[in-house]
């Protein structure tokens, strides 16, 4: 009888440990494990910043403007087996992946795209309430906000002439670093009068977007100061949030 009692008990025990060890994988797998996939490469380091691990990209990182990118089969088979896909609405095609995920029912999560620290912790925020991730986007945020106002600093303490005319897509970072924008033009191709108008503002830096640049006639009818930024990681191997700013810093700085 004390035999019995003793493999009931040990019998017992083993099913509490593997239960126990099941549902610590099934945490695991929950905190930031799930298939997401992001439309473009700005969305996808938003994601990776409130935490996601596994992020697939639609738009190829080597795409200058990848909105513009055209979906393929793959993509869409792609999409009706993610978990989560985020977006942000702009992209020329969001309203056939949107039609993909609904008929799939995956969730699909919209983001505000704008490369200012807290447009970036609020978005970053949400996808980590979404994932379960929040200790992991606390520890971004912790390590992202003192490198960001480290390379703010560094950047306007360059330019004691802080009188910009900035296209319209680099507004919002621009106006973050502490750039007094005297004039905006784009997206599209600025007419000879926009230049023309741009060019009495007397900037001292025109900062273009490179994923559509059109603002080199201000700079050089101006004589001014000229720099492409970035929004989306791709060029020269950025990935993240932290190597886009890095990139822009640099190439403001040798600008002056």
């Amino acid at each position: 009888m004390k035999r019995f009692y003793l493999v009931v008990f040990l019998f017992a025990v083993s099913f509490l440990l593997f239960a126990g060890g099941k549902n610590d994988s099934s945490v695991g797998a929950s905190a930031g494990g799930k298939a997401v996939l992001a439309s473009t490469s700005w969305v996808a380091a938003i994601a990776k910043a409130g935490g996601a691990e596994s992020v697939r990209i639609l738009a190829p990182l080597d795409l200058r403007h990848p909105p513009e990118y055209e979906l393929k089969p793959s993509d869409l088979a792609a999409a009706s087996k993610a978990d989560i896909i985020i977006y942000a609405g702009w992209e020329q095609f969001a309203k056939k992946l949107a039609e993909t995920a609904g008929s799939a029912g995956v969730r699909i999560v919209t983001v505000n795209t704008s490369n200012t620290p807290e447009d970036l912790r609020a978005e970053a925020e949400k996808i980590a309430r979404i994932l379960g991730t929040e200790e992991r986007f606390a520890e971004w945020w912790k390590n992202f906000e003192p490198f960001a106002e480290d390379l703010r600093e560094k950047i306007i303490a360059a330019y004691p002439d802080r009188r910009a005319v900035v296209q319209r897509m680099q507004t919002p970072f621009a106006a973050w670093l502490g750039f007094e924008i005297i004039g905006e033009y784009g997206p599209a191709e600025p007419s000879p009068a926009v230049i023309l108008q741009m060019v009495q503002l007397r900037p001292g830096l025109v900062i273009d977007n490179y994923h559509g640049p059109s603002g080199q006639p201000i700079a050089e009818a101006a004589r001014a100061s000229y720099a492409e930024l970035l929004n989306f990681p791709g060029k020269d191997g950025t990935l993240s949030i932290e190597d886009v700013f890095r990139y822009n810093a640099d190439v403001l700085i040798k600008a002056k």
